[in-house]
């Protein structure tokens, strides 16, 4: 078992202590009103990731003045002095499990500095000063001043963005650092010396000059106002690059921990303490304080997948933390255009606080029968054993896991291969679940087992077209690829542009395979079904996948595929053809079990429709919550 020896030690923040060194990093759950003021919903988010151990809980981005709060709704507005009566709920949320209370100013805007008046430059240094008072009077401990990833802030400090011509132009490095430094002593000036100022900032653009800022040129400027600040947040990126984008919020594709690296080079620099975020967990945490890379680790994604994470490991139980998927579901498909309250692929509890905090015990427990051992299964299982429930689970296989399995054995997969590990650890680990693995459960079984309630989590099988050729030796399911049970040959046609073709698309060019993936539908009408699907296809591009869209697969020879499109049909040559054409409910399945008992639930992918590890689990959880 992991030793956590160094990440559980206290550290000094400027007037502060924090009781350890995992900092909650600000994001943005769209919990608040639409007017930005607090709801009871956002302060159970918040108090749960404090009762969950962590040292600092950083509420995110909260706009600092009325005309950024009104392109940015359902977040903490710190424009409005009346939002200081809720706020002053969530300190005591925070510090009733000994945490300390941050909050994150930050400024959006669509004009560059050169377009403010000196005046109003000073009014914006004015809200912030403002906001941050206000923050004093709800009780936080700490300001977090948001000067990264390309926002208002950091611009003054850039030459590419900032073309003034007057003292807050970028002539000089004391010119280029004026707004920051003004802007902290006015905000200094109103909290005081005993609230502590965290500084967030890219460590690195990543962008090449002259648009973007570098990492030596971004140290000189933490340098310049270290004596200003207690600590300095180091992430990467430029928001407004999409070339960067997924080094500011890592999908699963990315390694980690994504920019420690950074850190790193600043804690060699600087005399105050360094934060690092991107892609942690608490092994990773742990590595990097212990190697002095980092003195504080942020992250928050593994907060909203496991609130009790940063507990669990303190109490040698690391390996009962649910881990996050980087899928993103939490950051929304369009968090700004049309903002949804958050929600977790893996933890159906967050983002649904505090409706479901605690887990009610049934009035009268029953014995419920689960068909199927994958991922809804599982977590309805876990769920009725919670609510004093006695479940029997059947699994037609000799394992556990269903199709996590297929969906974590591509080699990019990593993460959902190690959620799809804590699933089956769990279950097993789960006492009073009782399992029949290698049971193929019937109508006449389910009925002798006499069950107040049954759950139908049966799965779905992979859709093969009727096409001529479709059965012959040189055609498989990129799911077999994935596995190890197919070897497809040199040049491979991969049907299906969606979001596991993809990813199998780029295992098998990393592999060496010269890969071309067809499919019938439009390339935007595959990119709205899910956000990932063109980060994917960005990484198969530079991977030397080709994508052919908007044709339609009608036969497979030996040695090609032939294809319709609108200027008619298409022959390419190659070596093997993969098939990712997504997947259908065991529906025959169904229809036998759905009437064996009066209450019977359908959940996961057998549910009408093929769903994901998000609907599975929701499903889950549900019909456990509804019996």
């Amino acid at each position: 078992m992991k030793e956590f020896t160094h990440v559980f030690k206290s550290i000094k923040i400027g007037p502060l202590t924090a009781k350890n060194r995992i900092e909650v990093s600000p994001a943005e759950p769209f919990l608040c009103t639409r007017d930005g003021l607090v709801t009871d919903e956002f302060v159970a988010f918040t108090a749960a990731m404090a009762k969950g151990g962590a040292g600092i809980v950083t509420v995110g981005d909260s706009p600092i003045n009325q005309a950024y709060a009104d392109t940015n709704h359902y977040v903490v507005n710190l424009a409005d002095p009346f939002v200081v009566h809720g706020l002053v709920k969530v300190t005591d949320a925070i510090h009733r499990y000994g945490a300390l209370a941050s909050i994150e100013l930050n400024l959006r805007a669509e004009y560059l500095p050169a377009d403010l008046t000196k005046e109003e430059v000073k009014q914006l240094i004015k809200d912030f000063a403002d906001s941050a008072e206000r923050c004093r009077k709800a009780g936080f401990d700490m300001v977090m001043l948001h000067g990264g990833h390309g926002h208002t802030v950091s611009q003054f400090y850039s030459p590419y963005f900032n073309k003034r011509t007057d003292e807050y132009g970028a002539d000089t490095m004391e010119n280029r650092c004026r707004f920051a430094v003004e802007l902290l002593d006015a905000v200094r000036e109103r909290i005081g010396d005993d609230m502590a100022i965290e500084w967030r900032m890219s460590g690195d653009e990543l962008l090449p000059p002259p648009v973007g800022m570098g990492l030596q040129e971004q140290i000189a400027f933490a340098k310049y106002i270290q004596d200003k600040i207690d600590i300095v947040h180091i992430s990467a990126g430029n928001m407004y690059d999409v070339r960067t984008m997924d080094y500011i919020i890592q999908p699963s594709y990315m390694p980690r921990p994504t920019n420690v690296h950074l850190a790193a080079e600043y804690k060699k620099a600087l005399d105050i303490p360094v934060t690092s975020v991107g892609s942690f967990n608490m092994e990773l945490a742990e590595e990097a304080i212990a190697e002095g890379k980092a003195d504080v680790v942020a992250m928050i994604r593994p907060f909203i997948a496991d609130p009790e994470h940063v507990n669990k490991a303190k109490a040698g139980k690391a390996d009962e933390i649910r881990p996050c998927l980087r899928c993103n579901m939490c950051t929304g498909d369009d968090p700004h255009g049309c903002p949804k309250p958050l929600r977790c692929s893996v933890n159906p509890v967050s983002g649904r606080n505090p409706l479901f905090d605690k887990i009610e015990k049934a009035e009268t427990p029953k014995k419920v029968v689960i068909v199927g051992g994958g991922c809804a299964g599982m977590e309805a299982a876990r769920r009725l054993v919670e609510r004093g429930h006695k479940p029997v689970l059947f699994e037609k296989n000799a394992e556990l896991g269903g199709s996590l399995i297929d969906a974590g054995a591509n080699t990019i997969k990593s993460d959902v291969k190690r959620y799809g590990e804590w699933s089956v650890h769990m279950t097993k680990k789960t006492e009073g679940i009782d399992l029949r693995l290698g049971v193929e459960a019937t109508a006449d079984i389910i009925r002798a087992e006499n069950p107040d309630a049954v759950i139908i989590a049966v799965g779905s099988t992979q859709i093969v077209p009727p096409v001529p050729g479709v059965n012959g030796g040189n055609v498989c399911l990129a799911v077999d690829v994935d596995k190890g049970l197919a070897k497809p040959g040199k040049r491979v046609v991969l049907v299906g542009a969606g979001l596991t073709g993809s990813e199998t698309a780029v295992s098998l060019a990393r592999d060496g395979h010269e890969v071309t993936v067809v499919d019938m539908q439009p390339m935007m009408k595959i990119f709205t079904r899910d956000k990932n699907v063109g980060k994917v296809h960005n990484l198969a591009r530079n991977e030397g996948v080709e994508f052919k869209f908007e044709m339609k697969l009608c036969e497979i020879t030996e040695k090609s595929v032939v294809l319709e499109s609108a200027e008619g049909r298409v022959e390419i040559e190659c070596d093997s053809v993969v098939l990712s054409l997504g997947v259908r409910p065991r529906f025959d399945t169904i229809e036998q079990l759905r009437d064996v008992c009066p209450e019977t639930y359908i959940v996961g992918d057998c549910n009408n429709r093929a769903g994901n590890i998000n609907s599975a689990v929701r499903e889950g959880f549900y019909a456990a919550m509804n019996i």
